[in-house]
């Protein structure tokens, strides 16, 4: 009776696992992509608690319907952008205004901001929404 020579038992080397588990992590570190977050920075109230004086506020108004109104002119929002580009390089001190409709889309808002925080971030303020007329 001949019995089979006993078997060695592999072993399994981590070495290798573990190699390419840190190689694996320092390409996801290193490919992801780490956002830095902006923030503008605004004060809210009402349109009656912002200088009557038109030469020095400017108040861009957005509808439900997604019309922009700088100053109760209906505009595109690329002119009011010029208009307010001109106006704060003119006067630096000009406040601007935006006062969405009630029903007005958040996005459009913070399209508006963002088209507005690299030239007027400091002379940014939101009022409270306007009723609609109906």
């Amino acid at each position: 009776m001949q019995l089979s020579l006993p078997r060695k038992k592999s072993l399994v080397n981590l070495t290798p696992l573990i190699d390419v588990v840190f190689i694996l992590l320092i390409f996801f570190m290193l490919a992801s992509n780490f956002i830095r977050w902006h923030y503008i920075e605004l004060s809210v109230g009402k349109i009656e608690d912002f200088s009557a004086d038109q030469n020095e506020l400017s108040i861009i108004k957005i509808s439900s319907n997604g019309e922009y109104q700088l100053n109760d002119e209906i505009l595109l929002l690329d002119s009011i952008i010029l208009k307010m580009r001109k106006q704060i390089g003119n006067d630096a001190n000009h406040s601007i205004v935006i006062q969405p409709e009630e029903g007005a889309n958040v996005q459009t808002m913070v399209d508006v901001l963002n088209s507005l925080k690299n030239f007027a971030s400091d002379n940014i303020s939101v009022a409270k929404p306007a009723k609609q007329n109906l």
